[in-house]
């Protein structure tokens, strides 16, 4: 487990609390407390309504913690910052820009030159495989070329840490394996950070060097595993087999006390 003074990302005794419909307070987050290493890929894992996604959005900066701090390199998130990719379940590409223009468009805001967005939004599609469809359109792209493309667009600017909301979860199985085996090898070329948030328990398996498990109602942090096991991992060796067993069993007795 990553000590506080090594962190990248510090989450402090984070709560988050939304009001409901009839003004009853909701908490997303209770007294959450978690530390992210540079270089690090962890898994946050668990229920729906368990605060996965809004403890990845106070990281991005899209939100504030109603109490409790989030830093990065020991400074307060107060905002979204080209430092912190975001990649999304959704893709959320432009549909009127081709996949070049959808990867240049972080490197538009930073102010890059026109020639160097295009040498670099280059380089990024052909390290996700996609050198060939830079001029195509979203609606043109399959659902896993189109998560590629925003992939590219997070990493093209070179973040230190990415952020990534079920991102592999609206594609079919097969596409879903060749993007995890895609992100690991660009996670080592690159060293960046990963948080990536999960429902599937192979998926956490086979990426992760920590795996987060969160309970829901409120959100809470139940068990922070640290996964010893070799990369590239075999799906169908003995000792995979155990370390799916010991997160599944993780999250069965979250839900039962949950219940």
């Amino acid at each position: 487990m990553t000590t506080a003074s090594s962190s990248l990302i510090d989450i402090a005794a984070v709560s988050q609390i939304y009001a409901g419909r009839d003004g009853t307070p909701t908490w997303a987050l209770r007294d959450v407390s978690l530390q992210i290493g540079k270089g690090e890929f962890v898994c946050l894992i668990g229920p729906s309504g368990c605060g996965k996604t809004t403890l990845l959005q106070l990281i991005a900066g899209f939100l504030g913690p109603t109490r409790g701090s989030v830093t990065f390199h020991g400074r307060p998130i107060t905002a979204p910052g080209p430092e912190r990719g975001v990649v999304f379940q959704d893709y959320a590409l432009f549909a009127w820009m081709t996949a070049m223009q959808n990867v240049e468009f972080g490197l538009r805001m930073r102010g890059d030159a026109r020639s160097r967005r295009r040498d670099l939004a280059r380089d990024a599609l052909a390290r996700v495989g996609l050198a060939h469809a830079a001029d195509k359109y979203p609606h043109e792209l399959s659902g896993g070329m189109r998560q590629r493309v925003a992939v590219a667009r997070a990493l093209v600017v070179e973040p230190e840490v990415l952020l990534m909301d079920e991102p592999f979860a609206a594609v079919d199985a097969m596409t879903r394996q060749t993007l995890q085996e895609d992100l690991l090898r660009l996670w080592r070329e690159t060293g960046v950070s990963v948080v990536f948030v999960t429902h599937n328990i192979d998926e956490a398996a086979f990426l992760a060097q920590r795996v987060v498990v969160m309970g829901a109602h409120p959100g809470t942090i139940k068990a922070d595993l640290t996964i010893d096991a070799p990369y590239p991992r075999n799906r169908a060796a003995a000792d995979f087999s155990t370390l799916y067993a010991t997160i599944s069993g993780r999250l069965a007795e979250t839900e039962r006390r949950a219940a």
